[in-house]
């Protein structure tokens, strides 16, 4: 069965069957075959008659079929130390283009603006439950540069339509009022084909933040990063150090972190006791927040079930007790301990599992208290006062010692009440995501899904007052049924496979930086975005207007007006093992309009 919902139907050409660019079981695998079908393409294409460029919404998806739109102003706004994000897309056969600016555009707009051509996917096996379709996605965004000559649409392009990522930040301080440029596509540079001027004005608000104050921990792979680079280039020493620093920089401009730093100190297996402080020196490049550091703003303590110690060995309390006190005490010295928690056991489903949780975590507190503070201890569980039947049994003698509880989305919504009575009791909530049978329902991270789905989180989050966000993949790429080895994300989406279960890109927002087919050949640069992660930071930008609004006087009502045009529950909210959840929009105007309310009433108070 199909859906017509699970495609934006506002833009023409999203994969179908009758298309050619929607058939990707043709594709052979070989490069042969590949050559074949570009020189196929290119000789279709250059009987396409117009050659447009058109502006379409960061929200709005253009295939590769994508006809041209009208639409060639742009008009976008921001806060200070906001990103938004517009896209630009351009028509016909083979040919150059050139984006630049004009000499009498401002420089705030262009010496804070970034460009990318969005590039498809190819997904052969749709995410299972989803009622999407086989065909090339718009995902990955690929840095290029203003003023460059750029060839379109290339034989690694489906179509006709190239669609361009215009990025701009305002810096934090930037006076408010209109800025205004001129953005200029050349569509056929060599044969001195169509020029476009766009207007693009931006609007900086008289408001912003120094950093977003939604809680994250995203799961990064080493092994994929390394796994990414060219034979020879050793992940190790200060290529490993510029690789992190590019890969945590670009995370914290997103608004997200790693779940841990990946150093781990040296540790006596008999003992416990670490080298912290070596360990500290290594890392603070990462954790600090001084001029030139990335300063992550959350980030797990390292404690995981296979380090210090293998599964197999099982320490005794006394050298744990040794080793955390050693680790929360640089945790304490060097500043880190409010950003710090402790996350070693996943999805606690039995109860002897919850009993070991309750160990650790006494264990960690006993060591923290040393320090003179209490060390937060995250458990993916759920709290329940009374037993739910089979394993959901009453959990109450956890409740001490839980410090965030990180719930699953799935089941979220059937554990209210307790949820908003551990809040009372000032404990934090996180909640995250997987793809299951729900995900035509729920958030998700998956390509084949409009990715505005993922601009819903920062509003979704404020209206049920969760703190944090986790997912258990950044950057999964490896093989689809382990994770390990090397899958090329650019090629292959499928990024979970178990059983009859298939998921796309869900735990794969980013794509490696070094790809020579896409002229990208510096082995320690960032990963590239891709627009379901801009989609996720607009939403948890959202959320900070959100919360300023609720800062003045009739803010509450109000904030509580604008979530109710993103978001209802229509449904009454009982401790039970019930599976509804949230409607939310998936209109991009809907998003944009209630966010301006909410700018405009914060600027209206600023006096």
């Amino acid at each position: 069965m199909t859906h017509r919902n699970d495609h934006d139907d506002r833009v023409r050409g999203a994969p179908q069957a009758r298309a050619l660019a929607a058939r990707p079981v043709r594709l052979a695998a070989t490069g042969v075959a590949l050559t074949t079908l570009a020189l196929t393409l290119l000789l279709a294409w250059a009987s396409v008659s117009e050659a447009a460029v058109w502006v379409i919404p960061a929200a709005a998806r253009a295939f590769p079929t994508t006809k041209p739109g009208a639409r060639q102003t742009i008009r976008i706004d921001a806060a200070g130390n906001e990103y938004q994000g517009v896209q630009v897309c351009v028509r016909g056969g083979a040919r150059k283009v050139r984006f630049s600016w004009t000499e009498d555009s401002d420089p705030l707009i262009v010496d804070n603006a970034e460009l990318s051509r969005v590039f498809y996917i190819r997904i052969a096996t749709p995410t299972t439950a989803l009622g999407s379709r086989r065909g090339w996605y718009p995902d990955p965004l690929v840095p290029r540069e203003f003023g460059a000559v750029q060839t379109v649409p290339g034989a690694v392009n489906p179509g006709p339509t190239t669609p361009f990522y215009v990025l701009v930040h305002v810096p934090l301080g930037t006076a408010p009022g209109e800025y205004r440029a001129t953005l200029r596509v050349e569509n056929d540079v060599a044969r001195e084909g169509e020029v476009v001027d766009i207007p693009f004005v931006l609007r900086v608000w008289a408001f912003g933040w120094e950093r977003l104050s939604t809680r994250t921990a995203f799961s990064v792979n080493q092994e994929a990063m390394a796994s990414s680079l060219p034979a020879g280039f050793k992940f190790a020493g200060r290529n490993k150090d510029l690789i992190l620093t590019n890969f945590y920089t670009m995370m914290k401009q997103h608004g997200v972190s790693p779940i841990h730093v990946h150093y781990m100190p040296k540790v006596s297996k008999s003992s416990g006791k670490a080298a912290a402080d070596a360990w500290a020196d290594r890392v603070a490049p990462f954790l600090d927040e001084d001029e030139g550091c990335v300063g992550l703003p959350d980030n797990r303590l390292p404690l995981l079930r296979y380090f210090p110690w293998s599964r197999s060995l099982k320490p005794s309390s006394a050298a744990i007790l040794t080793y955390l006190t050693d680790m929360t005490r640089v945790y304490k010295e060097r500043g880190w301990h409010k950003k710090a928690y402790i996350y070693i056991l996943d999805e606690t489903t039995r109860r002897s599992e919850e009993k070991q949780a309750e160990r650790y975590a006494r264990l960690a507190h006993k060591a923290s208290a040393r320090s003179g503070y209490r060390i937060k201890f995250l458990l993916t569980d759920d709290p329940r006062p009374r037993s739910l039947g089979g394993l959901k049994t009453a959990n109450k003698f956890l409740y001490d010692d839980v410090d965030i509880w990180a719930l699953r989305y799935y089941y979220f919504f059937g554990r209210v009440p307790a949820v908003r009575e551990r809040k009372r009791a000032g404990k934090e909530i996180w909640w995250y995501s997987y793809t299951n049978a729900s995900v035509r329902k729920n958030p998700s991270f998956v390509i084949d899904k409009p990715h505005i789905d993922s601009r819903a989180w920062g509003w979704l989050m404020e209206q049920w007052n969760v703190d944090g966000l986790l997912n258990w993949g950044f950057n999964r790429w490896g093989k689809a049924t382990t994770g390990s080895g090397w899958r090329d994300p650019y090629r292959d989406p499928l990024s979970f496979s178990r059983g009859r279960l298939r998921s796309n890109g869900c735990t794969c927002l980013v794509y490696p930086g070094y790809y020579p087919r896409y002229g990208l050949d510096d082995p320690t640069a960032a990963p590239c975005s891709s627009l379901r992660l801009e989609m996720l930071r607009d939403g948890l930008e959202e959320r900070e207007y959100l919360r300023l609004a609720k800062g003045y006087p009739g803010g509450d009502a109000l904030a509580r007006r604008t979530l109710a045009t993103i978001t209802q529950f229509p449904y009454k909210t009982r401790q039970a093992n019930v599976f509804v959840f949230p409607k939310y929009t998936r209109e991009p105007g809907t998003f944009d309009a209630a966010r301006t309310t909410l700018a405009q009433f914060i600027e209206s108070q600023q006096g």
